[in-house]
């Protein structure tokens, strides 16, 4: 009787070891998947250092935002996430002559869920004011994010 109990014994602490070792490989793999980043991209259209410049600069654009990132002062004048609508506010920018810089981040699923939703309109619209409209409440709608 003895004999089985060691061989239980032995057969459980095995077990419990092999147990241990696959939670410990998968549970990073499964907290990876769960904060899952999607990577975005920012219109910068000028970078300063005192916030009162960036502010004075953001008034030439119809719609834009000032972005604070490592001491700089991002004004950014556009946000896309599918690259449709990359390109789309490409040659929107272009055709204005207004010089930009593509800078991309990483945001959660959360954020890319929500602005989805405003790049399915933006993705169909063609007249100016319409595209102005829905591009500023999507750097809106970054804002929020940030906060």
């Amino acid at each position: 009787m003895k004999t089985y109990l060691k061989i239980i014994l032995g057969a459980v602490l095995v077990g419990s070891l092999f147990a241990y070792l696959f939670y410990k490989d998968i549970s990073s793999e499964v907290v990876a998947i769960t904060n899952k980043e999607y990577e975005i991209t920012l219109f910068q259209a000028g970078v300063f250092k005192s916030y009162d410049n960036a502010q004075n600069y953001q008034n030439n654009f119809d719609a834009s935002i000032i972005y604070e990132d490592d001491g700089y002062y991002r004004v950014i004048i556009g946000i896309a996430y599918h690259e449709e609508n990359k390109v789309k506010l490409e040659s929107f920018f272009t055709s204005k002559g207004i010089n930009y810089y593509e800078k991309e981040i990483k945001m959660n699923e959360e954020f890319t869920s929500s602005l989805t939703n405003y790049e399915l309109v933006l993705i169909e619209s063609t007249e100016d004011k319409v595209i102005n409209n829905v591009n500023n409440s999507m750097l809106q709608l970054f804002l929020s994010y940030l906060t």
